[in-house]
């Protein structure tokens, strides 16, 4: 009797949108890009104390109409034509199609759809998703794929949300090693979506630099934090706690979006970042607050990079947890209480942030 109550009682706090058809986007022979990427997160996720606390949910693919609210009609066939020949072609270097390309692009981006429905569904007990999907999206342009990229599904996810849900100002909060520069061009001339990029630089793909802020009527919507190799916590929370709360009490997203890329880990091969597995958790953290404080906790994060299988793996755990704290929020009522509750002090950031002139740079152009 009291298993079966136990059982009716347990409560969800995320859904995870996963699908095994994600493995079947193959690159080249030792791409880094690969199915092993997931089947790690999803061994992690089976295996996980807190695996009570998620909801498994399926995607369904993207139409092409829905594809074309952020890409080229031309390049969608392209990538369609390509898929159906089979074989290995190149979009670049490093970015290839093959056999499943194209519907495994369009079940990623799909799948960040379902996401959305559910957190914006009336009477949801969930206010967040994580989109264990590939291929990633944050290097796809309109009209051209780069980086392991195909569709860029923020930027789909994003569009979504404003023409499903009436969502007028979306905040994205990018955390994966190298810069997002198919989505920094989509909304470089937006008003209607923050893009905010914490990158290695110099690295692939050479863009983000602090002094590129948006165009039009969408300057002084994009913000990058161009960090130099070896960066760990102390930049990142500090970046977050005092210029990116007080930039978001500006602008007042009614949803958040996080481009997840776990190759800012110390332990992977494609940047040199230094990140730990805890780091997310805290980066969540914050996320998450600021999510509580401006739309009703409704968060999206998606999958990007992460190419060192096991810390990738457990570096999505930590994010996850990240979003179970809701219960200390409302008795969080400044930064110094948000610092308090990760144990940060004035001594943490004076002595171990590396990248101070970059930060005091943007501050003074976003004036926080």
């Amino acid at each position: 009797m009291n298993k079966k109550y136990n059982r009716r009682k347990i409560i969800y706090f995320m859904y995870i949108i996963y699908d095994d058809f994600y493995l079947k986007h193959q690159n080249a022979p030792d791409h880094p890009e690969n199915a092993d990427r997931l089947t790690a997160i999803k061994e992690a996720l089976n295996n996980w104390k807190f695996k009570d606390k998620i909801a498994i949910k399926k995607p369904r693919p993207a139409t092409d109409r829905q594809v074309e609210m952020v890409h080229d009609k031309n390049y969608i066939q392209k990538i369609k034509n390509l898929s159906r020949m089979g074989g290995l072609s190149y979009l670049d270097s490093d970015t290839a199609v093959t056999k499943y390309t194209y519907d495994c692009a369009l079940l990623a981006a799909g799948g960040c759809f379902v996401g959305l429905d559910l957190i914006f569904s009336k009477g949801t007990k969930f206010d967040k998703f994580f989109a264990a999907i590939r291929p990633p999206g944050h290097h796809a342009f309109k009209g051209a794929g780069s980086g392991f990229c195909i569709f860029n599904n923020i930027a789909l996810t994003a569009r979504y949300a404003q023409g499903n849900f009436g969502v007028e100002r979306i905040a994205i909060l990018d955390f994966d090693a190298h810069h997002g520069n198919g989505t920094q061009e989509i909304f470089y001339d937006d008003n209607s979506i923050f893009y905010i990029s914490f990158h290695q630089y110099p690295h692939y793909p050479g863009s983000g630099y602090y002094d590129e802020i948006g165009r039009g009527k969408g300057e002084g919507f994009n913000l990058n934090f161009p960090f130099m190799p070896y960066t760990r916590d102390p930049d990142y929370l500090t970046a977050m706690i005092d210029i990116i709360i007080p930039i978001m009490e500006r602008f007042d997203p009614g949803l958040i979006l996080v481009s997840a890329g776990y190759d800012s880990h110390f332990s992977d091969s494609l940047s040199s970042l230094g990140l730990v597995e805890e780091s997310y958790y805290k980066i969540m953290y914050i996320i998450s607050y600021l999510s509580y404080k401006h739309c009703q906790g409704r968060t999206g994060i998606l999958l990007e990079g992460g190419y060192e299988y096991n810390s990738t793996a457990k570096s999505v755990l930590e994010t996850i947890r990240g979003c179970f704290n809701k219960g200390d929020f409302p008795d969080i009522n400044n930064s110094i209480d948000l610092e308090n509750k990760l144990e940060i002090d004035e001594s943490f950031k004076i002595q171990k942030v590396k990248n101070m002139e970059i930060l005091n740079s943007i501050r003074e152009i976003f004036k926080v």
